[in-house]
């Protein structure tokens, strides 16, 4: 388990939703999704 914060996992969250340009976690999602960044 890593030992950071609740609060440093909703800032670095936070970061990436800007950088992909969308305004919630399931966009997110979405678009990491489409861009292979992420794999379920």
């Amino acid at each position: 388990m890593m030992n950071i914060s609740d609060k440093t996992v909703r800032n670095h969250i936070s970061n990436v939703m800007l950088k992909l340009g969308v305004k919630g976690r399931a966009q997110a999602v979405v678009e990491l999704l489409k861009l292979e960044e992420l794999h379920l």
